[in-house]
C-alpha cells in the first residue's frame, strides 16, 4: 500500500508548527508515524499537509523537578521504560511503554503520539478495498455506526496502552499553540466522541506530560490482554494504582469505550477499605460492570468486561502480595 499525496513540513519549533496548523486545516501532526502513516495507507486519514515536529528539540526530555515527573510528547516509549526514575516510581509507566507493538514500535513510537492516537473500529481499520463493500462508516466519512446501526455517532473504541496508566497516576498535560497554552487534567483530553476523540483546540500541540509527585509513592501498575501481546493493540488494559497506607486507589481501562476510562465506581467502593479477599472479589464484580463496550472488534462486550475484571484482579492480588 502506497501514501496518498501530501506536502510534507519540518517546523523547527512549537510556534512554528502551530501556524503551520492553524493556516492549513487539513494538516495533521507526525511524531513517530506509527498510528498515521498506516491510516493514511489505509486512506482512512488523508491530510493535506504532514507536520512532522520530530526536529522540534524541546519536545524530548523526561525530568524530575521537585518529585514532579515531567515528560515531552516526543519521548520514544523505548526511553520511558529504561528510564530509572519512572522504573523506580512509576512502573504502571514503564510496563504500559513496554507492551505497545513490538521493540520496532517502542523505537519510533512518542508517548505523545500513543495518547493522541486515533480510536479503533473493526469497521474503520480497514484497507479502502476491504471498506468499499459497505458504506462509509461515520468515522470514515460516512453517515452510519456500522457497530450499532445508528446514524451520525461514532462508537469506535480508544485503544492506548499509554493513557490508562497516566489517568491511574492522575496525569495532567500541556496544550500549547502559537498564542497560548493551558494545562489540563488528562482525562479532560479526551472527547468522548468516537469521531474526534481528542479535545485538541484549532492549533494547539500537546508539549508536556505532568506526573504528579505524590502518584510516584504507590504502588502501580498496568496489564493488557491482547491476542499477540508483542504486536496487537488491547482487547483490554487496565491500570491499577494504590497506596495502601492512605487506603487510597485508582483504576483506568483501555478498548473499553470511546475515551479511556477512569473506573471511579470502583474506586469509591475500593477508598478506605483495607484490601482483602472479600473486598477484591467486590471490586471485580464492580469492575466488570465498569463500562458498557460495543463490538468494535471481534471479542463480544460480555467477554470484555469480564477480562476488565479478572485484570483487576491480578493487580490487587500483586499489592496483597507485597503488603502481606
Amino acid at each position: 500500500m502506497r501514501l496518498p499525496k501530501f506536502r510534507y513540513m519540518e517546523p523547527k519549533s512549537i510556534k512554528e508548527a502551530s501556524t503551520i496548523l492553524l493556516d492549513e486545516p487539513g494538516a495533521k501532526i507526525l511524531a513517530g508515524g506509527t498510528d498515521i502513516l498506516p491510516n493514511m495507507k489505509h486512506k482512512v486519514e488523508l491530510p493535506s499537509v504532514v507536520v512532522n515536529i520530530k526536529k522540534i528539540p524541546e519536545l524530548d526530555f523526561i525530568r524530575k523537578d521537585n518529585g514532579v515527573t515531567r515528560i515531552g510528547p516526543l519521548t520514544s516509549l523505548k526511553k520511558i521504560y529504561q528510564n530509572e526514575s519512572v522504573k523506580a516510581g512509576l512502573p504502571a509507566l514503564a510496563s504500559a511503554a513496554s507492551s505497545v507493538g513490538s521493540y520496532h514500535h517502542q523505537n519510533m513510537g512518542t508517548i505523545g503520539g500513543n495518547i493522541c492516537q486515533q480510536n479503533r473500529c473493526k469497521y474503520f481499520n480497514q484497507s479502502q478495498w476491504w471498506r468499499s463493500a459497505r458504506p462509509l462508516c461515520v468515522k470514515a466519512g460516512g453517515e452510519i455506526c456500522h457497530v450499532v446501526n445508528r446514524e451520525e455517532i461514532c462508537y469506535s473504541a480508544y485503544s492506548g496502552d499509554m493513557a490508562p496508566a497516566l489517568l491511574a497516576l492522575n496525569a495532567r498535560i500541556i496544550l500549547e499553540s502559537k498564542e497560548d497554552s493551558r494545562e489540563i487534567p488528562l482525562e479532560t483530553f479526551f472527547s468522548g466522541d468516537g469521531k474526534a476523540p481528542l479535545n485538541f483546540k484549532r492549533g494547539e500541540i500537546l508539549t508536556e506530560i505532568i506526573v504528579p509527585e505524590g502518584s510516584s509513592g504507590g504502588f502501580s501498575s498496568y496489564s493488557k490482554f491482547a491476542n499477540r501481546e508483542s504486536i496487537d493493540f488491547p482487547i483490554v488494559g487496565t491500570a491499577f494504582w494504590a497506596s495502601t497506607g492512605e487506603k487510597e486507589y485508582r483504576v483506568a481501562f483501555t478498548a473499553v469505550d470511546r475515551r479511556p476510562l477512569r473506573g471511579r465506581d470502583v474506586e469509591n467502593f475500593l477508598n478506605g477499605k483495607d484490601l482483602s479477599d472479600e473486598v477484591r472479589e467486590e471490586a471485580v464484580s464492580i469492575a466488570s460492570k465498569a463500562a458498557t463496550p460495543v463490538k468494535t472488534s471481534v471479542y463480544s462486550p460480555s467477554y470484555k468486561r469480564n477480562i476488565m475484571g479478572r485484570l483487576l484482579r491480578v493487580a490487587i492480588d500483586e499489592v496483597m502480595r507485597r503488603e502481606g
